[in-house]
């Protein structure tokens, strides 16, 4: 089971940024001409939208990138890798405690001295 790091995780505009650095760094030319004429801006739109979550998590388009094949992904084929790294890690939910106030902090002292005082009369009468 996958445990959740903030640092695995980013915005989908800087997933895509980072996912279309590799892929160049990759396929090199044939990934910029893979794209030759169509608006830049509408193909990291399209991807972020295809991808979803899985451009915010590393880890799952680290694993998408290393199962890549010779040519150039969809940003459906590219899904498709991603959900075969697995489960995205949740984000763990902080418990929160209730801190006492003084009041009741005070009134807790008065009760607990006024339980012990009557334990030690039971035990005087017990005694005797």
């Amino acid at each position: 089971m996958q445990t959740y790091s903030a640092n695995d995780f980013c915005s989908i505009e800087s997933g895509i940024k980072y996912l279309f650095a590799r892929m160049g760094a990759i396929y090199g030319a044939s990934f910029t001409r893979h794209w030759e004429g169509v608006d830049e801006l509408m193909i990291r739109q399209t991807w972020g939208e295809l991808l979803g979550v899985y451009a915010t998590y590393r880890p799952s388009m680290d694993f998408a990138l290393k199962h890549m094949g010779k040519f150039v992904p969809s940003a459906i084929e590219f899904k498709d890798l991603c959900k075969q790294a697995g489960r995205i890690p949740s984000k763990p939910h902080s418990m929160i405690t209730k801190q006492p106030t003084q009041a009741e902090l005070a009134t807790t002292a008065v009760q607990k001295e006024k339980a012990l005082a009557d334990w030690d009369r039971f035990l005087g009468k017990v005694a005797a």
